[in-house]
């Protein structure tokens, strides 16, 4: 009888370990994400020029600012590809259909894009600055998001409001918790939900559509471009884009 007790409890704890595998097995699945947003992205055009003075150079930068663009972020499990669409969707409308195709879609090859890999915590940017290329090579920063109880709609979705502090700019993020993708427009990421209204000081971002893919993407790292820190790029930036709103540079002439 004593071997009997034995054995029964010896399955019974096997039998629970498996039964812990599979339900673990079946949350990672579900928790797998792979989705394609299209983002809006749209200048904050009296931020952007408070400090222009010169009513002609107002003028050009303000025509140029005024055009909208949109990108595309491919996500799948912690790693996203965040790019500039040649050619915009009209549709003006937030949806979210199941993708029927099944084949592997590869992102970024040859295209460049901003590379964001929550896993490795890598950081990839390749960056046209007027005609030099750059090759943005730097870690994830963890922002510090103060997550809110404001809600709104967006869309179909019921969103929250998140803030933060992100290299010197106040944010606003509003992030759908339903969407369980911590990533959002360019360098953005990191709340519990997929960020699909943000606005900061100088651009605002809204996710006009949301696809849900069944196909597997496989996303190619930028490589291209004279490598430097996020730091020195945002630096060299900012005084190629100040020259341009002093009227020293010919880009934004009509």
């Amino acid at each position: 009888m004593k071997f009997f007790y034995v054995g029964f409890f010896q399955k019974l704890f096997i039998m629970r370990n498996l039964l812990l595998i599979l339900i673990t097995m079946a949350s990672l699945n579900a928790t797998a994400q792979s989705v394609t947003v299209l983002y809006e992205e749209r200048a904050n055009i009296e931020n952007q020029l408070k400090n222009v003075t010169d009513p002609e150079t107002r003028k050009r930068v303000s025509a140029h600012l005024s055009k909208a663009t949109n990108y595309t972020l491919y996500y799948e499990d912690g790693v996203s590809f965040y790019i500039q669409e040649q050619q915009s969707d009209s549709k003006n409308e937030l949806s979210l259909k199941e993708d029927t195709e099944t084949k592997k879609v590869e992102i970024g090859k040859n295209s460049g894009g901003l590379y964001k890999n929550q896993n490795t915590n890598e950081y990839l940017h390749e960056a046209d600055v007027l005609g030099k290329k750059f090759l943005v090579t730097d870690k994830l920063v963890k922002y510090d998001w103060t997550l809110t109880d404001d809600e709104k709609t967006i869309g179909s979705y019921k969103v929250k409001k998140a803030t933060a502090k992100i290299n010197g700019e106040d944010i606003i993020a509003w992030y759908a918790s339903e969407l369980p993708v911590q990533d959002g427009p360019k360098d953005y990421y990191g709340l519990p939900g997929l960020i699909i209204e943000l606005i900061a000081e100088k651009k605002t971002y809204h996710a006009i559509k949301v696809t849900k893919n069944n196909s597997k993407l496989s996303i190619t790292k930028p490589s291209k471009g004279e490598k430097v820190n996020k730091e020195k790029y945002l630096k060299i930036l900012n005084e190629k884009v100040n020259e341009l709103k002093q009227g020293i540079g010919n880009s934004l002439r009509p």
